[in-house]
């Protein structure tokens, strides 16, 4: 698993450069020339089947479908999107662009307005899609993404870059994001205890996932087993009975879906009806829709992040914790998440630039600590899908006792971050509360956090070498002169 959701990025970048580079001198050799540039027309076969050529390379695209934003920004190609719909909203450049108004049933004329010369849209409906005939008679050439798998997602992203010219820059990320799903599928392929997972889309009409969507094969590599895997479609719409009789032992749903307005503590209430294992045994979590409710480069972050609540055990997670993040509120007030095991810590959310889902989860293991530093209790991780404009303050109690074990400096104790660009632990400015015994710092970022303090001198501290030996019958016995730390001296025997 990757260190950090931030810096993830940053590494992801230059693995992908190194990638790309890769592949290009391969080309070279093999080839004597490289796709970087491709030769159009270039004619490709989407989602549905369609063969669509594209003329030249696109340079006015529009995208309808955040997913599909994300394919063509993750490609390089953000400069050469002219209108995207409504709910894309990362990256944050993705902001600026021009709007479509109606993602499920998008207006050719408003389209037409952005004069594009390249679509691409994700269908909600599969084949037969009125939509795409509808898009059709702009004469302008149309690409329809409709994954029903994490591997379908990877085609997607390749069907993009192929279409575009980005060959290498798209074999290059679905390398990237194929590892770190292998990582995923290798530690949770043999587990035996699979647990029953309700993925929660839509209530109270309710919807789930069945056999034949992408989030069905998310729970699957992530260890979980989906109480309607025995649904063929994409979509299943059962009773409130059904799920109950199904006893989930996990729930997830989805934060940002819109129209979607079920949180936590309305999920919990229904305990008293469903009485089901999720709800009796606090496992119920919100999960940003943009990490995974949209089948683009970031699925495997979801992935990741589901993995993690369903198998801790296999990652190294103790506990996870999820907090909705609220606009509306936090333009009032804060909102705070408090742990209370293994660690006590406390997070109060200042400001967000977006409605979300904040995970916040305690490690057994976490990146090696500097030689001079030691920690003080659990390795933290707090992520969210969409962390622009996100500040807050971390509080990570310790024990005098703790410290005291560990021989740690109290005035040395700070709150530090990781950077994985640098390989580095950094440290927060910190404010040391001696009285309650927390630290606190603020935190505009996301990554891992660790509670460190400086090791104190050992109790002895030589003051000279040897000042006598002392001979009796024949035994020689050293005697050094000792400080120990409160100042006093004495003498030890050896």
């Amino acid at each position: 698993m990757k260190w950090s959701k931030k810096f993830r990025n940053m590494n992801f970048m230059r693995k992908l450069g190194i990638l790309i580079v890769a592949i290009l001198f391969a080309e070279l050799f093999v080839f004597g020339k490289t796709s970087v540039n491709a030769s159009f027309p270039i004619t490709v076969v989407d989602d549905l089947g369609r063969i669509v050529t594209i003329s030249k390379a696109p340079t006015r695209i529009v995208c309808i479908a955040p997913s599909a934003t994300e394919i063509v920004y993750a490609l390089g190609l953000g400069d050469k999107v002219v209108g995207v719909d409504i709910y894309s909203d990362y990256p944050t450049e993705v902001m600026s662009k021009r709007r479509i108004s109606n993602i499920y049933s998008p207006d050719p004329e408003e389209v037409s307005t952005l004069q594009p010369d390249l679509v691409v849209m994700y269908s909600f409906h599969g084949p037969g899609d009125p939509n795409v005939e509808n898009l059709e008679r702009l004469g302008v050439p149309l690409i329809v993404t409709y994954p029903t798998t994490i591997s379908d997602v990877f085609r997607d992203i390749r069907l993009v870059g192929n279409a575009t010219g980005k060959y290498l820059e798209a074999k290059a990320i679905v390398e990237v994001l194929k590892e770190r799903v292998d990582r995923v599928k290798n530690l949770t392929c043999n587990a035996v205890y699979k647990p029953k997972v309700y993925f929660e889309i839509w209530y109270p009409l309710i919807y789930s996932v069945g056999s034949g969507s992408w989030p069905h094969n998310l729970i699957e590599i992530a260890g979980g087993k989906n109480i309607f895997e025995n649904v063929s479609t994409s979509w299943v719409n059962p009773t409130e009975e059904e799920v109950v009789v199904a006893k989930p032992d996990v729930i997830l749903t989805i934060r940002g879906m819109p129209g979607y307005h079920e949180n936590l503590e309305t999920i919990k209430s229904r305990g008293t009806v469903w009485g089901v294992p999720a709800i009796k045994n606090g496992r119920v979590y919100a999960l940003d829709e943009s990490l995974v409710g949209r089948p683009g480069p970031r699925i495997v972050d979801g992935l990741e992040i589901v993995a993690s609540i369903l198998r801790p055990e296999l990652f190294n997670v103790l506990t996870t914790l999820t907090l909705d993040l609220n606009m509306a509120q936090l333009q009032f007030s804060t909102q705070k998440l408090t742990l209370q095991f293994p660690v006590r810590a406390e997070i109060e959310i200042l400001k967000a630039a977006n409605n979300g889902s904040l995970i916040f989860s305690t490690l057994v293991k976490g990146p090696g600590t500097p030689k001079n530093l030691k920690l003080i209790g659990n390795y933290l991780k707090i992520d969210c899908g969409m962390p622009q404009g996100l500040m807050f303050t971390l509080k990570i109690y310790y024990s005098r006792s703790e410290i005291d074990a560990l021989m740690v400096k109290e005035e040395s104790l700070k709150i530090y971050h990781w950077n994985e660009e640098d390989a580095v632990w950094n440290p927060l400015e910190s404010v040391v509360n001696r009285d309650k015994g927390y630290v606190k710092a603020l935190v505009d970022h996301l990554t891992y956090f660790a509670l460190m303090g400086e090791s104190q001198p050992s109790v002895w501290e030589f003051s000279s070498a040897i000042v006598d030996r002392f001979i009796s019958g024949g035994n020689s016995a050293i005697y050094m002169r000792c400080r120990l730390r409160n100042g006093k001296e004495t003498l030890m025997v050896n």
